[in-house]
């Protein structure tokens, strides 16, 4: 079977929105998925952080972007941390769906490039390149990865 899970994403910094994502181990890298409601419209940055904790109203317990390679930030098809999934645009009704692979990460419980017991972010605002991590603004929005595979 599929290496695969799923989570649900939740509001955080005062904003409304709900969501929910899954990950799929393929060959290459770890397939993302993710669909959100009630988001503001617009384009808002999304990232892997490597802390798999969203306690925080303000999401900031999920620590910084998930980057065990030490790399710069930046966007998808650039050299980047491997968390960095660039942008998800949410249309006028408040949905949007992302679905993007994250080259090199596995669903691999313990090693060093896993998304396991990490956690998705949806930024405030666009995620424009810059460093250190694409001046993204607040965390509106904040998933648990799990652990462990089901």
């Amino acid at each position: 079977a599929t290496p695969r899970v799923e989570l649900t994403i939740d509001a955080r910094s005062g904003a409304a929105l709900n969501g929910r994502a899954t990950l799929s181990e393929e060959a290459g890298g770890v397939r993302v998925q993710v669909w959100l409601d009630g988001a503001p419209p617009g384009v808002h940055a999304i990232h892997v952080h490597e802390k798999g904790d969203c306690s925080a109203p303000d999401a900031t317990s999920a620590g910084g972007h998930f980057n065990p390679d030490g790399h710069d930030h930046g966007l998808p098809d650039a050299p980047r941390h491997l968390g960095d999934l660039g942008n998800i645009e949410v249309g006028a009704d408040g949905s949007a769906a992302l679905d993007r692979l994250i080259p090199a990460a596995n669903l691999t419980a313990g090693d060093a490039r896993s998304l396991l017991g990490r956690a998705v972010v949806i930024h405030a605002l666009i995620d424009d390149g810059g460093q250190p991590t694409g001046n993204a603004g607040g965390r509106i929005g904040c998933g648990v990865i799990p652990a462990s595979l089901p």
